[in-house]
């Protein structure tokens, strides 16, 4: 992990001086790793402008989330200390000037904490409530789950595996300068194993409709709001399939600000229904994460996102969230 990230910075720090012709404001590509919903997750937030008739756009993204929570009662307990790392490649094809494919596909690994020291100063400096953690042991990694005296999933040994795979159909509804609109389809396989929390070998579709509007701010700068709103069906699937949700609602909003071709600013609010029956917070509570970050032009068509993603409602989504994103568009 520690490799990669020195490489992204590297690229940024050699590349980050070149001159991008255009600089192109997208959602981040977040995702809620709590692991009992990275398992049944919602399709993530799409651009409303698809890539041009004839292009490709691939990425590389590294999301880290740090979770620290525990809670349940007399029936019920839950325990979620660890880190899981997410390794996606994503490929999107315009195959006309309306119609986009492409696919996500993810590599999932749970393993034991390496930022608990830093995640407690980042709490520190900006006063912002630590939850379980205080009460959790540093660096460790145990995610488990009881319900009636049954265990229903314990990983306490570090696993890694193939997550799911997401296939997506995109229809650009309208376009233009100022204002875009498009609508996804998105279909979940199930190449995840439940076993190891990297799936839930449950199908899985969603459809949602993005929108975006830009405003030119003059000498190069622009302000670019977006947002959007989905349904997703799911599978009950291999874990706490008697507790699943079949029927899921997901939205994001988010607004940005650039001063030059070369970097923007950008914050991004996502939610997401509850994907589980439960009294517990970590499962039947519906989420709200803030993302704080920007994006930057390290070439012509290659852009680097920054994020760092906070959970608004506590408990229902891992504590912090560290987010990369490569993409370059050809």
């Amino acid at each position: 992990m520690i490799l990669r990230i020195i490489f992204f910075l590297t690229c940024f720090f050699q590349l980050s001086a070149l001159y991008a012709a255009a600089f192109d404001f997208t959602p981040f590509r977040v995702r809620n790793l709590m692991p009992t919903t990275l398992v049944r997750t919602v399709a993530m937030a799409e651009p409303a402008r698809l890539v041009t008739a004839g292009g490709y756009k691939v990425y590389f993204d590294l999301d880290l989330a740090s979770n620290a929570t525990t809670g349940g009662d007399a029936e019920t307990q839950i325990h979620l200390d660890g880190e899981t790392l997410q390794e996606t490649l994503g490929v999107r094809y315009g195959v006309n000037e309306h119609i986009q494919i492409g696919f996500d596909l993810s590599w999932v690994n749970h393993k034991k904490g390496s930022l608990d020291g830093f995640i407690d100063d980042w709490h520190d400096f900006f006063g912002l409530p630590t939850g379980d953690r205080d009460d959790l042991p540093e660096n460790d990694l145990s995610y488990r789950y009881q319900r009636n005296g049954e265990e229903l999933f314990n990983i306490d040994d570090s696993v890694d595996g193939l997550g799911d795979l997401r296939l997506h159909l995109s229809w650009q509804l309208a376009t233009s300068k100022p204002m875009a609109t498009a609508l996804h389809l998105s279909l979940k396989v199930p190449t995840g194993d439940a076993d190891k929390m990297t799936g839930n070998e449950g199908w899985g579709l969603g459809l949602s409709l993005a929108q975006d509007y830009r405003i030119s701010l003059g000498d190069g700068a622009m302000a670019s709001f977006w947002g959007g709103i989905g349904g997703s069906w799911l599978e009950d699937g291999d874990v706490l399939a008697e507790q699943a949700e079949n029927w899921a609602a997901n939205a994001w909003l988010g607004a940005g600000w650039s001063p030059n071709d070369r970097i923007a600013l950008k914050l991004q609010l996502d939610t997401q229904t509850a994907l589980y029956d439960s009294e517990l917070e970590e499962l039947g509570d519906p989420a709200l994460i803030l993302t704080l970050g920007g994006t930057i032009a390290l070439a012509r068509q290659t852009f680097l996102d920054i994020g760092v993603e906070e959970d608004l409602a506590v408990n229902s989504s891992p504590d912090v969230s560290f987010h990369l994103g490569l993409s370059h568009v050809f």
